[in-house]
């Protein structure tokens, strides 16, 4: 036996404790057996899952966040563990008419090796190994994930929503150099995305903000943006290509051309609307991970300051009932860090410009 298995042994015996403690009581004050053991195998998980957390895998927290990691316990071994101990405790006492006790002791021991391959395979398991994963599930084959017509009607429905708000109405009430915020939306086939964050450059005007970006023409050098060039200029409005990469479950690279346009509302507030009009992913295929991508930027004068806020739309498939528990916080992850990336980059452009 190597030492993780050990301990997970001495932790299941704990909780096994745990659970006749519990399952003891239960009976004792009338509940009836079935409920009584679901309730005390519940006890166990909870007590289980918090050691297997500081001691059993206390190498790998990498797998995302604790919450998702609960309920992938609970998913798996939970809810297994449950099933189990209900059917096999109430087999056992009504066919061959043992004690809960020993029936119980009996569909613990059966399911322990089970309940070590989960959790050791899929539970805690290193990021890298969830990815694997997740792929195994959502990853479609190459050219195989066109969005529908439905689904670009529902984005259509989203941003032109978004878009009616207006300017000031749509602001995000982050807080200045806080963590970005992030939101999706089910669409069908698909899913939208929306992140939010925004910055306070010192010491600055929107005027001199605005030169710079519009002079600039591309985006400050990011860990997202590989190549970026100026493809056109018309006043106020850049056309610009750009190729990203995203490390969403895969890493993806993308052939992408951005309209961006600077509009002046007033003498201290200007906003700009940045429009993907074309996303390619650069191997000919189509995961799905990008689909559409909107940015929109408002830049206000606070006094001697400027305040920069950005809310991000986005567009992928969606991601199947199965795999979310694990995908779902990574692609948030990897949106929070490329909000993120986003804006400290701008930061240091604009501070040195």
């Amino acid at each position: 036996m190597n030492g993780r298995a050990a301990v997970f042994v001495v932790v299941g015996a704990l909780g096994f404790g745990v659970q006749l403690a519990a399952l003891s009581l239960l009976v004792r004050v009338g509940c009836p057996l079935a409920a009584a053991t679901a309730l005390a195998v519940e006890a166990a998980v909870v007590h289980n899952f918090c050691w297997h957390e500081r001691w059993t895998w206390r190498d790998r927290r990498d797998g995302g966040s604790r919450l998702t990691r609960l309920l992938r316990f609970h998913g798996a071994n939970g809810l297994v563990s449950i099933a189990t101990n209900v059917i096999l405790t109430s087999i056992a006492v009504r066919t061959f008419g043992w004690s809960p006790l020993v029936a119980n002791s009996a569909a613990v021991v059966t399911g322990s090796a089970v309940s070590f391959l989960l959790a050791d395979r899929w539970v805690f398991m290193r990021a890298t190994a969830a990815i694997t994963v997740t792929m195994a599930i959502v990853s479609p084959a190459p050219a195989a994930a066109q969005p529908a017509s439905e689904t670009l009607a529902a984005w259509d429905r989203h941003v032109q929503e978004f878009e009616a708000r207006g300017a000031t109405s749509r602001a995000p009430t982050c807080v200045p150099d806080g963590e970005p915020r992030g939101s999706s939306v089910a669409v069908p086939n698909g899913n939208v995305h929306r992140w939010t964050g925004c910055l306070i450059v010192r010491d600055a005007t929107v005027d001199s903000l605005i030169h710079a970006l519009v002079e600039h023409g591309t985006p400050p050098p990011q860990e997202d943006v590989l190549e970026s060039r100026v493809l056109a200029r018309h006043g106020d409005t850049v056309h610009v290509y750009l190729k990203l990469v995203r490390h969403t479950i895969i890493t993806v690279r993308y052939d992408t051309e951005h309209e961006m346009t600077f509009t002046r509302e007033s003498a201290g507030l200007t906003t700009g609307r940045s429009i993907a009009t074309r996303i390619v992913q650069d191997d000919g295929g189509d995961h799905g991970f990008l689909w559409r991508l909107n940015s929109y930027w408002t830049y206000a004068q606070q006094g001697r300051d400027v305040r920069i806020d950005v809310v991000s739309l986005s567009l992928s498939r969606d991601v199947p009932l199965l795999a979310r528990p694990i995908a779902g916080p990574l692609i948030s992850r990897v949106g929070r860090e490329s909000m993120t990336r986003t804006l400290d980059a701008l930061r240091r452009f604009l501070e040195t410009s």
